[in-house]
């Protein structure tokens, strides 16, 4: 009696398992792009109401008004500034070293881009500020950061849009 044991697998079992990976990779990969644009966004305003409430604390422990510019520009495609002054702060240029505390480049943040500019000063004596509402955005999705006079700093879903989960403001 002669058993031949078998010690690996034939070339048949391989090509089988290589189109099952490809036909679960083809499937898997939009779903995954999605995903990264939906955290890239979620970064970009993360970070920027970040920035918002450090401008704000910032302004009360120095007893000095602090002023955030949010600038669309053409190279990068938007930044943001914060200084001590009321100067503004300018994407791609000299003029981004009026950005005495802080200055962020939205090209950090892969295909998130900025509707318009605006600026926000903060009050030292109570942290109130002028109100704000910048805006961005993917090819998908849309979210909005506002900044209320009283200082408050949230991440809303705009109403009528694709927003990201978790940021409903009423």
């Amino acid at each position: 009696m002669n058993i031949k044991k078998s010690l690996g697998f034939t070339l048949l079992e391989l090509m089988i398992v290589v189109a099952i990976v490809g036909i679960v990779a083809s499937i898997a990969v939009p779903s995954f792009q999605d995903t990264l644009e939906r955290a890239n966004l979620k970064e970009a305003a993360e970070s920027l109401k970040s920035d918002l409430l450090f401008a704000k604390t910032e302004a009360i422990k120095r007893s000095q008004n602090i002023t955030v510019s949010i600038v669309k520009g053409t190279s990068p495609s938007w930044c943001y500034g914060i200084n001590d002054t009321n100067t503004n702060c300018a994407c791609g240029s000299v003029s981004t070293a009026n950005c005495g505390m802080k200055s962020i480049d939205g090209t950090l943040f892969s295909g998130v881009d900025l509707t318009a500019s605006s600026n926000t000063t903060f009050n030292f004596r109570r942290g109130t500020a002028t109100n704000i509402g910048p805006i961005l955005s993917t090819s998908n999705y849309t979210i909005k950061i506002t900044v209320s006079g009283q200082g408050r700093v949230r991440i809303c879903n705009i109403a009528g849009s694709s927003g990201l989960p978790g940021y409903n403001c009423t």
